[in-house]
C-alpha cells in the first residue's frame, strides 16, 4: 500500500489553509494546517512532513523566520512560498536562492496548476 504525502501547510488566513487542506486531500495528500505560526513550531514533527507549505505575511512571525527555525529542525524539509506579498529578494536572497524556481508560487493560483506544481517538488530532490 502507497503511503500518502505528508504536507503541513502554514498560512494566517483560516479560509486559505480550509481551501488547501480541501484541495490536497482529495487529492490524496495528508494534510496539517495552522493559521499560527507558533503553533505550527510547537507542533512540528521532524523527518514526518514531504513539505511545507508556507505564508510569508503573517503576524508575530513572518515565514523567513519561521523557515529559518523549521531547517533547524528539519534541514532536509522540502519547502514551497505560496504568498501574495511581494518578496524582498535582496533581504531573503539567501533562503530564496535555495528554493527550486517553481517552489516560490503567486496567490491566486488555479487548482490544477497548484496541485502540479505540488506534485513536481514532491518528485524532485531538493532541500
Amino acid at each position: 500500500m502507497k503511503m500518502s504525502k505528508r504536507i503541513i501547510i502554514v498560512d494566517d488566513e483560516a479560509d486559505i489553509n480550509t481551501v488547501l487542506r480541501e484541495i490536497f486531500e482529495s487529492n490524496g495528500f495528508t494534510v496539517d494546517s495552522f493559521d499560527n505560526p507558533h503553533d505550527a513550531l510547537e507542533n512540528f514533527k521532524p523527518h514526518f512532513y514531504d513539505l511545507l507549505i508556507l505564508d510569508i505575511k503573517m503576524p508575530e512571525m513572518n515565514g523567513f523566520s519561521f523557515y529559518r527555525e523549521i531547517k533547524k529542525l528539519d534541514e532536509k524539509m522540502k519547502v514551497c512560498i505560496l504568498t501574495a506579498a511581494e518578496i524582498n529578494y535582496g533581504e531573503y536572497s539567501n533562503i530564496l536562492s535555495s528554493l527550486p524556481d517553481n517552489c516560490i508560487i503567486q496567490k491566486p493560483v488555479a487548482n490544477e496548476d497548484l496541485l502540479k506544481i505540488i506534485n513536481e517538488v514532491m518528485e524532485c530532490d531538493h532541500k
